[in-house]
Protein backbone atom coordinates (compact mmCIF):
# COMPACT_ATOMS: atom_id res chain seq x y z
CA UNK A 1 0.00 0.00 0.00
CA UNK A 2 0.91 3.45 -0.88
CA UNK A 3 1.41 6.64 1.48
CA UNK A 4 -1.25 8.48 -0.35
CA UNK A 5 -3.73 5.50 0.48
CA UNK A 6 -2.58 5.83 4.13
CA UNK A 7 -2.86 9.04 4.24
CA UNK A 8 -6.64 8.95 2.80
CA UNK A 9 -6.76 6.88 5.39
CA UNK A 10 -6.04 8.38 8.24
CA UNK A 11 -8.21 11.55 6.56
CA UNK A 12 -11.39 9.62 6.99
CA UNK A 13 -10.70 8.03 10.37
CA UNK A 14 -10.02 12.02 11.56
CA UNK A 15 -13.42 12.84 9.75
CA UNK A 16 -14.94 9.92 12.12
CA UNK A 17 -13.38 10.63 15.03
CA UNK A 18 -14.78 14.31 14.41
CA UNK A 19 -17.66 14.43 16.33
CA UNK A 20 -16.93 12.06 19.01
CA UNK A 21 -13.03 11.60 19.39
CA UNK A 22 -13.58 8.41 21.85
CA UNK A 23 -12.68 5.47 20.14
CA UNK A 24 -9.22 6.47 18.03
CA UNK A 25 -8.51 2.46 18.64
CA UNK A 26 -11.16 1.19 17.16
CA UNK A 27 -11.54 3.26 14.27
CA UNK A 28 -8.03 2.79 13.62
CA UNK A 29 -8.31 -0.96 13.65
CA UNK A 30 -11.08 -1.15 11.77
CA UNK A 31 -10.44 1.18 8.88
CA UNK A 32 -6.78 -0.78 8.97
CA UNK A 33 -8.68 -4.31 8.29
CA UNK A 34 -10.99 -2.69 6.05
CA UNK A 35 -8.38 -1.44 3.36
CA UNK A 36 -5.94 -4.44 4.54
CA UNK A 37 -3.16 -1.98 5.09
CA UNK A 38 0.36 -3.43 6.05
CA UNK A 39 2.15 -2.80 8.86
CA UNK A 40 4.12 0.37 7.62
CA UNK A 41 0.81 1.94 6.92
CA UNK A 42 -1.00 0.73 10.16
CA UNK A 43 1.96 2.26 12.36
CA UNK A 44 1.37 5.72 10.53
CA UNK A 45 -2.41 5.65 10.31
CA UNK A 46 -1.86 4.83 14.51
CA UNK A 47 1.19 7.17 14.88
CA UNK A 48 -0.89 10.30 13.14
CA UNK A 49 -4.50 9.77 14.14
CA UNK A 50 -3.73 9.39 17.72
CA UNK A 51 -1.42 12.42 18.02
CA UNK A 52 -3.96 14.22 15.76
CA UNK A 53 -6.63 13.47 18.71
CA UNK A 54 -4.63 13.79 21.27
CA UNK A 55 -3.30 17.43 20.55
CA UNK A 56 -6.32 18.56 18.77
CA UNK A 57 -7.37 21.76 20.58
CA UNK A 58 -3.40 22.58 19.93
CA UNK A 59 -3.94 21.96 16.11
CA UNK A 60 -7.68 23.41 16.25
CA UNK A 61 -6.05 27.04 17.96
CA UNK A 62 -3.75 26.87 14.80
CA UNK A 63 -6.64 26.38 12.16
CA UNK A 64 -8.53 29.30 13.83
CA UNK A 65 -5.55 31.44 14.07
CA UNK A 66 -5.06 31.34 10.29
CA UNK A 67 -8.26 30.61 8.38
CA UNK A 68 -9.53 33.96 8.90
CA UNK A 69 -12.68 34.83 8.97
CA UNK A 70 -13.70 31.55 9.25
CA UNK A 71 -14.81 30.02 12.76
CA UNK A 72 -13.86 26.26 12.63
CA UNK A 73 -17.38 25.10 13.03
CA UNK A 74 -17.98 26.87 9.83
CA UNK A 75 -15.58 24.66 7.96
CA UNK A 76 -16.64 21.47 6.27
CA UNK A 77 -15.80 18.28 8.04
CA UNK A 78 -13.44 17.10 5.21
CA UNK A 79 -11.82 20.09 5.25
CA UNK A 80 -11.27 20.01 8.88
CA UNK A 81 -9.59 16.88 9.08
CA UNK A 82 -7.42 17.37 6.08
CA UNK A 83 -6.71 20.56 8.09
CA UNK A 84 -5.71 18.59 11.31
CA UNK A 85 -3.75 15.84 8.96
CA UNK A 86 -1.76 18.41 7.19
CA UNK A 87 -0.94 20.21 10.80
CA UNK A 88 -0.47 16.61 12.38
CA UNK A 89 2.00 15.83 10.22
CA UNK A 90 4.00 18.95 9.96
CA UNK A 91 4.03 18.82 14.10
CA UNK A 92 4.46 15.03 14.80
CA UNK A 93 6.23 13.39 11.63
CA UNK A 94 9.74 14.67 11.10
CA UNK A 95 10.03 12.23 8.57
CA UNK A 96 7.39 13.95 6.03
CA UNK A 97 8.46 17.16 4.25
CA UNK A 98 6.23 19.84 5.07
CA UNK A 99 6.21 20.64 1.26
CA UNK A 100 4.78 16.71 0.77
CA UNK A 101 2.20 17.64 3.43
CA UNK A 102 1.37 20.47 1.93
CA UNK A 103 1.38 18.78 -1.73
CA UNK A 104 -0.89 16.18 -0.49
CA UNK A 105 -3.59 17.92 1.64
CA UNK A 106 -4.07 20.33 -1.41
CA UNK A 107 -4.57 16.89 -3.69
CA UNK A 108 -7.09 15.51 -1.06
CA UNK A 109 -8.93 18.68 -0.56
CA UNK A 110 -9.42 19.06 -4.72
CA UNK A 111 -11.02 15.03 -4.70
CA UNK A 112 -13.18 15.05 -1.28
CA UNK A 113 -13.33 18.94 -0.74
CA UNK A 114 -15.76 21.46 -1.61
CA UNK A 115 -14.86 23.86 -4.61
CA UNK A 116 -12.92 26.72 -3.02
CA UNK A 117 -11.11 23.99 -0.23
CA UNK A 118 -7.70 23.24 -1.97
CA UNK A 119 -7.11 27.24 -2.36
CA UNK A 120 -8.45 27.64 1.32
CA UNK A 121 -6.07 24.91 3.04
CA UNK A 122 -2.95 25.53 0.57
CA UNK A 123 -3.07 29.41 2.42
CA UNK A 124 -3.84 27.90 5.68
CA UNK A 125 -1.09 25.20 5.75
CA UNK A 126 1.19 27.85 3.73
CA UNK A 127 0.99 30.75 6.11
CA UNK A 128 1.15 27.73 9.61
CA UNK A 129 4.17 26.72 8.00
CA UNK A 130 6.05 29.69 7.77
CA UNK A 131 5.02 30.61 11.59
CA UNK A 132 5.72 27.08 13.24
CA UNK A 133 7.88 25.25 10.93
CA UNK A 134 11.87 26.13 10.50
CA UNK A 135 14.09 25.28 7.74
CA UNK A 136 15.22 22.21 8.57
CA UNK A 137 11.45 21.25 8.82
CA UNK A 138 11.77 21.20 12.81
CA UNK A 139 8.17 22.58 14.79
CA UNK A 140 9.53 25.88 16.41
CA UNK A 141 8.78 25.75 19.72
CA UNK A 142 7.94 29.74 19.77
CA UNK A 143 5.74 31.48 16.80
CA UNK A 144 7.35 33.62 14.90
Amino acid sequence: MSRNKARTVAMQALFQLDKCPEGVADVIETRAEEENLDENDLKYLSTITQSVIENRERIDDYIRSYSIDWDITRLGRVERSILRLAMGEMIFLADIPVSVAINEAVKMAKKFGSDQAAKFINGVLGKFSRNHIDDAGQPRTTPV
